[in-house]
């Protein structure tokens, strides 16, 4: 095995570990539950994809739920300065090392992986500039309208660098991998199409946690194989 695909395995495992391990603590610091507008049912999701002032009540005003809402909404953005470092790191290495075995064209989808973190920086920037205008009764017109840039921006290049994923895997003949793949990128583009329509964008946010599950686990599952391996001549990728 290529020492290449050796690092890209254990490079997964380990990204894929802190993807799930942040992400469950994000659960735990973003608000839980909140009076959402029709169709979400998770605050953040309902912030990311938020259109008009009015998607915002749960987070407007000076009543005591509200500064709590925009305290939590703070508290898990500034968790979430690092996330993309770790979720956006996993899809690299997963691409990483489809490509060490002979599909080099998929190099190319590695750096559209990356161009993630700083498109998710740039939207918990904005995430943390309409919390503050929120705190001042400030006008966010033109804040929603950036976020909607900058959250398509993380969302479109996540959903490109799946779906380059998936054919590298279908190539390979991994057809249970490459159809996770093929359902994540076809969540993130249905949301697209939808014009974020809320119900679809939190099925897409379902879907996207699935993926990640399921390659955390295989890539621990694959690093765990070739450190046990000793020697053996090949560990298969994904089944």
């Amino acid at each position: 095995m290529p020492e290449l695909q050796k690092l890209a395995i254990v490079g997964a495992a380990i990204l894929g570990s802190a993807t799930v391990i942040l992400g469950i603590i994000m659960l735990f610091v973003f608000p839980s539950s909140a009076e959402l507008s029709a169709g979400f049912r998770t605050p953040i999701i309902a912030f990311e994809f938020a259109r008009t002032d009015a998607d915002l009540a749960f987070l407007s005003g000076d009543g005591a739920t509200s500064r709590l809402n925009r305290e939590m909404m703070n508290a898990g953005h500034r968790w979430d300065m690092v996330f993309p470092f770790a979720y956006a790191g996993f899809v690299a290495m997963l691409l990483l090392q489809v490509t060490a075995r002979d599909q080099r064209w998929l190099g190319l989808a590695i750096p559209v992986a990356l161009l993630i973190i700083p498109f998710d920086l740039r939207e918990n920037i904005i995430l943390l500039q309409i919390t503050h205008a929120l705190d001042n009764s400030d006008s966010i017109e033109r804040l929603l309208a950036e976020l909607h840039f900058a959250t398509w921006l993380k969302w479109g290049s996540l959903g490109l660098s799946i779906a380059a994923l998936s054919i590298g895997l279908l190539v390979e003949k991994a057809y249970l991998s490459a159809l996770v793949s093929a359902f994540a990128a076809l969540g993130i583009a249905t949301c697209w199409v939808s014009g974020s329509a809320s119900a679809i964008a939190e099925g897409m946010s379902a879907v996207l946690f699935l993926f990640f599950l399921y390659f955390s686990i295989g890539s621990g599952v694959q690093t765990w194989k070739l450190f046990s391996a000793k020697g053996k001549a090949h560990v298969p990728v994904h089944e």
